[in-house]
């Protein structure tokens, strides 16, 4: 029952996680083991440092992991940032300009997702 309320609390994708991971004490181990997961601080830290190579890994891995554990919102967050880091064959981020934009999003999301699954 906590796990249908944690999902619910972050609008994730229950039901595709269950076809992906089989049974929901399997999702509960994962999705404990996102609170160790360093993505998000590699993200953080890289954009303060002006590092967007390594910002765009942080944020490239942010969406894969939420999206394989259904953490929906995250995973849309992360992806709108990814694509505006994702830099081209000279090293040059597609638009950087709208990071300031996007970064609020990605850390409701992913403080909302860690709220959540502490109550599993």
């Amino acid at each position: 029952m906590s796990l249908e309320i944690a999902y619910a609390a972050m609008g994730g994708d229950l039901e595709t996680v269950r076809g992906r991971l089989l049974t929901d004490e399997r999702i509960e181990k994962f999705a404990k083991i996102f609170l160790q997961d360093t993505s998000m601080q590699t993200l953080e830290s890289a954009l303060e440092a002006g590092d967007l190579p390594e910002a765009y890994r942080g944020a490239h891995t942010l969406k894969g992991v939420s999206r394989d554990l259904g953490f929906t919102p995250l995973f849309e967050a992360a992806a709108a940032l990814s694509d505006a880091l994702r830099l081209d064959d000279a090293g040059v981020p597609a638009n950087v300009a709208a990071v300031p934009e996007l970064m609020p999003a990605v850390r409701d999301a992913y403080s909302t997702v860690v709220d959540a699954i502490a109550i599993i």
